[in-house]
């Protein structure tokens, strides 16, 4: 695991989590926009941290490693928390830790995956296919129609996939997302928490519904024409939006 600090060491604290394939480049367009106001912590997740020698195993090790990180770095106390889609996994479990101490957070794009009977079909197919994508960095159609995406769209995301990723790690990140709705979260009625996603998105409405269950109060908003993490195309916007968010 990598987390690389920016901005503004007195300021709020920001931590993001990136999506699938990726790694703490995701946000490089969206850094310097929020690097005035946030000391930001930008995380490369085992697995895609570049250098082949870590392998991504579970969302919840992923979490733990990062509450020890904030316990030791930052007293145990984060202001906001960014999560997307693959990010969203740790950023839950990470938001029930104990030793640690999550002001607010969002959970973009944390589409259900779980597709019952057929996840282990899944596994024995999507993970080749998407490692395959890691490498060739080329989105085929199909992959672009199940995240609401163009081509056109997906190329900022290709460019930053990392090198050295392992199909160990890519099928992990499969078995994590088939299965994160399983879990039996801990209920924070308080929880100052938001879901963000594309109108083209599918596979939201169980998510919101489940994630309820743990967030009473959830927040939700809808970006009309987007897809699966295009939001992040939109960095102006992004921050604009999680302004609004900051002073609700």
């Amino acid at each position: 695991m990598e987390i690389k600090r920016f901005g503004n060491i007195e300021g709020k604290t920001m931590m993001l989590l990136h999506g699938n394939l990726m790694c703490w480049r995701q946000f490089e367009d969206l850094i310097p926009l929020l690097e005035r106001k946030f000391c930001v912590y930008a995380v490369s997740f085992d697995g895609f941290d570049g250098t082949g020698k870590t392998t991504y195993t579970t969302a919840q090790n992923q979490a733990d490693k990062l509450a020890g990180y904030i316990e030791k770095e930052l007293n145990g106390r984060l202001d906001l928390l960014f999560a997307e889609s693959l990010g969203c996994g740790p950023a839950v479990f990470l938001k029930a830790s104990p030793t640690v101490q999550i002001d607010r957070m969002i959970l973009s794009g944390p589409e259900y995956l779980d597709f019952g009977v057929l996840n282990r079909l899944i596994l024995k197919v999507m993970p080749q296919k998407q490692y395959r994508t890691a490498h060739e960095k080329y989105m085929p159609a199909w992959a672009l129609r199940f995240m609401g995406q163009t081509e056109q769209g997906m190329q900022t995301m290709l460019r930053r996939i990392p090198d050295h990723i392992r199909l160990e790690s890519v099928r992990a990140t499969w078995e994590a997302g088939l299965y994160l709705y399983r879990t039996d979260f801990l209920v924070q009625p308080d929880a100052k928490v938001a879901c963000w996603y594309g109108e083209k998105e599918g596979h939201m409405k169980k998510a919101i519904q489940r994630l309820r269950t743990a967030y009473p109060s959830l927040i939700v908003r809808c970006f009309p024409g987007f897809g699966h993490g295009e939001i992040i195309n939109h960095p102006a916007l992004l921050v604009s939006e999680l302004e609004r968010f900051w002073l609700l």
